[in-house]
């Protein structure tokens, strides 16, 4: 079956002027696809953006209002790190989008895989704030669009950007229908992710957290992501999604993690035979270092082929 891709020019326009959170990343993923000899492979998904009753799903009425109007003023930031462009809310919408038009696809369209190249990322940004370079929690929506279908009772995220997915953890800590696992380095921004965040209520033993410090073992980090693998395996979720972070690459400018390009095929590999006969969407996440991001992204599509 072809790999569902979702990709569109609404991204660029997300921008600000020497942040590192830049539309080259997707430049180079292009470049590095059209030169791989993937592209036929794969089906081109149309999409569309959405307003905010599905933003609101997971985030409260304040943090679309804010990314809104601060877009609508001419851009400014929201804090340090995250920034909102004139047209910043236009990509946000877009990339919550096609998160959705990805599940859809996936479920009902002929596509076990797809893969949302989208802009601004969406894992640090909580229910009650943006923040880490994120607008809107882009897998996080998806995961209450997938639960939403007749045939997805639970759903698992895999995570492993080198930072910690606080917002999509925040999102459903209490929950019991959707395991989160997280594999990132610690002490590192944002602060959390610590093992003893298991979830609460409901939620408690669906929340799986991986603190691995800085100049982990290569081998250490695959011992611990196929053990959180078989967790999420026992957990039994009926749809796959995945945080995917390029910048645990050892190369990136803003972590300290081991991986290679050759690792990220590794990584697709293990995620296409934890899913079987499961639906698998993956979202873009981090990855900075333009030299190798393209190569990482392409190597982690080989990988679920």
């Amino acid at each position: 079956m072809p790999i569902g891709l979702l990709r569109d020019s609404s991204f660029f326009e997300h921008e600000w002027d020497g942040h590192p959170e830049r539309p080259g990343r997707l430049q180079a993923i292009d470049e590095a696809l059209e030169a791989s000899g993937l592209l036929p492979e794969c089906r081109e998904v149309s999409f569309v953006g959405v307003g905010r009753e599905w933003i609101t799903r997971v985030h409260n009425d304040d943090v679309a209002t804010m990314v809104f109007q601060t877009a609508e003023s001419g851009g400014g930031f929201l804090d340090p790190d995250t920034y909102v462009s004139p047209r910043s809310d236009r990509a946000a919408c877009r990339a919550v989008g096609a998160g959705l038009a990805a599940v859809k696809a996936v479920s009902s369209d002929g596509m076990q895989h797809a893969l949302c190249l989208v802009r601004p990322p969406g894992h640090h940004a909580t229910p009650t704030r943006s923040m880490g370079f994120c607008l809107f929690n882009n897998i996080a929506i998806a995961a209450e669009a997938a639960l939403d279908r007749e045939n997805v009772r639970k759903v698992a995220i895999v995570d492993f950007d080198v930072h910690h997915g606080n917002g999509t953890q925040d999102a459903f800590y209490g929950r019991g229908d959707v395991f989160f696992l997280s594999l990132h380095q610690w002490p590192h921004y944002p602060g959390t992710g610590l093992a003893s965040e298991q979830g609460t209520g409901e939620g408690r033993g669906t929340n799986l957290n991986y603190p691995l410090p800085p100049g982990v073992l290569r081998e250490d980090w695959f011992r611990c992501f196929n053990e959180g693998l078989e967790a999420v395996s026992d957990f039994g979720p009926d749809m796959l999604l995945v945080s995917a972070g390029f910048d645990s690459h050892r190369a990136d400018p803003l972590g300290d993690f081991p991986l290679s390009e050759e690792d990220f095929g590794q990584i697709g590999k293990a995620l296409l035979q934890l899913a079987g006969s499961r639906r698998v969407v993956s979202f873009l996440e981090g990855g900075y270092n333009l030299k190798v991001l393209g190569k990482c992204v392409v190597a982690y599509l080989q990988g679920l082929r």
